[in-house]
């Protein structure tokens, strides 16, 4: 069951339909599958997944919330940051795909919204949101997860912008992130 709203990363995702969301960072089986694993060999989700219709088609939304990104001209930390950003989106594919096969005992903690789709006709987008996050700076890291994801998207068939990079005002205008409070409304 999950709340209307989840906060990653100083953001707030939603609103979101009771059922649409899965909270793949708090799920049951990752935490069995980790409490066997050994140090540093535990499976890293992204945060959640989120269930939506774009364009007419069922989309199934893999987002990864960060309040920052280094520069691509600090080599070793850009190069570790999309390491460790692209295995969270391949491993939340992964433990998504292996619920949805029932793969584990506790596979029924997935959503009744997201077994019941037809895996077919089902699109994916892997969704980086970077909070204040300057639009100017997005291009090199667009185009880092876009190389660092080739395989994936091949493999799964996907069009090449279901990879996204956005920064939180770009996540608002899609409908991901809680409105703006106007500062008149502001109760602060």
């Amino acid at each position: 069951m999950s709340d209307a709203f989840i906060t990653e990363s100083g953001m707030t995702f939603g609103p979101h339909a009771e059922g649409y969301r899965f909270d793949i960072e708090q799920s049951a089986t990752l935490s069995q599958l980790n409490k066997r694993a050994k140090t540093h060999e535990g499976i890293k989700p992204a945060e959640f997944l989120l269930l939506r219709t774009d364009n007419g088609k069922p989309t199934i939304w893999i987002i990864e919330a960060k309040s920052s990104a280094p520069h691509p001209r600090s080599q070793e930390d850009f190069s570790q940051y999309v390491t460790d950003i692209k295995e969270k989106f391949v491993n939340s594919l992964d433990l998504f795909m292996a619920l949805y096969l029932n793969r584990h005992p506790t596979s029924d903690e997935l959503p009744t919204a997201f077994r019941s789709l037809d895996m077919a006709s089902v699109d994916f987008r892997l969704a980086l949101i970077i909070k204040g996050f300057d639009k100017a700076w997005l291009p090199p890291l667009q185009d880092a997860f876009s190389k660092a994801l080739k395989l994936t998207v091949k493999i799964w068939a996907l069009p090449p912008a279901s990879v996204l990079v956005i920064n939180d005002s770009i996540a608002r205008a899609y409908g991901l992130l809680k409105p703006a409070t106007p500062p008149y409304l502001d109760k602060r």
